[in-house]
């Protein structure tokens, strides 16, 4: 299925770009009519266009009901899907639970403000589209990037190895972008499972740089999902390949799968580029009951509503006019998240309504106004400092924009395959 998307938003997206397995190569000379790249993605366009003019169906796939509605909990405790799910659900709908004290989670917020500040920032969290990586609103800290960013480093340098121009000394590189990956995940548990308390106290009057070890937020979540779901939950791991004989002398070979990191900081600043926030899923693909892919996401610092001023009223794009009835105005909104209850539960729908769809993968202004009328109102989540938000990333979701203030939280991605299964944790 992800397949067939890729080649759809390489034929739909604003900027093209070749198919990676063209029909071209396949049946090179035999179908003249498909041999011009250009003319075969006009023809995936105009059928998927005609098919969506007289199938799309996409207003009759929001989920009404309990599917639809975000489940709240204020104990404090993450509990299994057979009693009140606070962890992910057959229905995919987000849950918010207080999971952490309020002052220790800006506490902490604060310290990973001052953190960003002193290396420069973060860094931006590379966002997948039909283009390739695009920068997004979102910067990371920690000693290792995300994976999927990871995985988009080594492609292209694959593909510069490939290039005629290319230096023969370029393939006898040692190390990976994956490689460097899963030894930054070793470095990040260490670094945050040890503190240093002149870094960790801002109004610290001696120079103390004793260390002490604390319990790491995404620590705790794993402890309590692992208690919490039916089979257990951990980290997941890599998937071992055998070596191929034509493989490079020098490449990094390892005796076991190594474990992906267990998640990283995530920080907004204001203003932020995309206002009403960008819509998005993180996985493309129908829903499931017996498996999903879920985000968990621990709130630190959130900004502070828009006020009235009116200077900070004015538009800032010819898209965000403040007059669509269709979406909650983003100032009252700011900082929060938007989930739409869509739910697309089989491939004939992904294709019915495909054109909208893709959408969903452009960092475009109009297509995303466009999608954004199309999905309707969505549901809102206000977290506050040390809430748990968990929500299906395979549902359109968005965190809106905000103009001052920083948002800072603790992410990482969930994997179920039904209760019989272990819950993978990754990022």
């Amino acid at each position: 299925m992800r397949d067939i998307c890729r080649k759809f938003y390489a034929a739909t997206s604003p900027a093209k770009i070749p198919c990676h397995e063209s029909i071209h190569h396949q049946r090179q000379g035999v179908r003249t009519y498909l041999t011009d790249q250009n003319g075969r993605n006009a023809a995936i366009k105009t059928f998927f266009h005609h098919l969506e003019s007289n199938y799309g169906n996409l207003s009759s796939l929001i989920d009404t009901g309990p599917a639809s509605e975000t489940i709240v909990s204020n104990d404090g405790i993450l509990h299994p899907p057979s009693s009140s799910p606070t962890v992910p659900t057959r229905s995919h709908g987000p849950t918010r639970t207080q999971l952490f004290h309020p002052e220790s989670a800006r506490r902490l917020g604060e310290e990973l403000i001052r953190e960003s500040l002193r290396g420069g920032g973060g860094n931006n969290w590379k966002v997948s589209t039909s283009r390739g990586l695009e920068s997004s609103d979102v910067a990371t800290l920690g000693e290792h990037s995300p994976y999927n960013v990871a995985v988009a480093r080594d492609q292209n340098n694959k593909e510069e190895e490939m290039s005629p121009s290319s230096s023969s000394s370029s393939s006898l590189t040692t190390t990976t972008a994956v490689d460097d990956y899963f030894e930054g995940v070793q470095r990040e548990f260490r670094s945050r499972r040890r503190r240093s308390r002149s870094t960790s106290n801002a109004n610290a009057n001696t120079a103390d740089d004793s260390e002490y070890y604390q319990l790491w937020p995404l620590d705790k979540l794993r402890l309590e999902l692992e208690e919490a779901w039916p089979s257990g939950a951990g980290l997941a791991r890599e998937t071992m390949q055998q070596p191929k004989p034509q493989q490079k002398i020098g490449k990094k070979r390892h005796s076991h799968p190594r474990p992906f990191g267990g998640g990283l900081p995530r920080i907004m600043r204001g203003p932020t580029r995309w206002k009403r926030g960008f819509i998005h899923v993180d996985e493309l693909g129908p829903l499931d009951v017996t498996r999903g892919l879920f985000s968990a996401n621990i709130y630190l610092t959130v900004p502070k509503a828009e006020t009235n001023n009116k200077e900070e009223m004015v538009p800032h794009t010819k898209y965000d006019t403040g007059t669509d009835d269709v979406m909650p105005s983003w100032r009252r909104d700011s900082g929060g998240i938007y989930v739409w209850p869509l739910g697309v539960r089989s491939r004939l729908d992904w294709y019915r309504n495909a054109m909208t769809l893709s959408s969903l993968s452009a960092q475009d202004p109009e297509m995303q106004l466009n999608l954004q009328h199309a999905l309707g109102k969505p549901n809102v989540i206000q977290p506050e400092p040390g809430d748990l938000v968990l929500l299906c990333v395979q549902r359109p979701h968005c965190a809106v924009g905000f103009n001052k203030g920083e948002r800072v939280s603790l992410q990482c991605f969930l994997e179920h395959n039904g209760p019989d299964n272990r819950l993978l944790i990754d990022c």
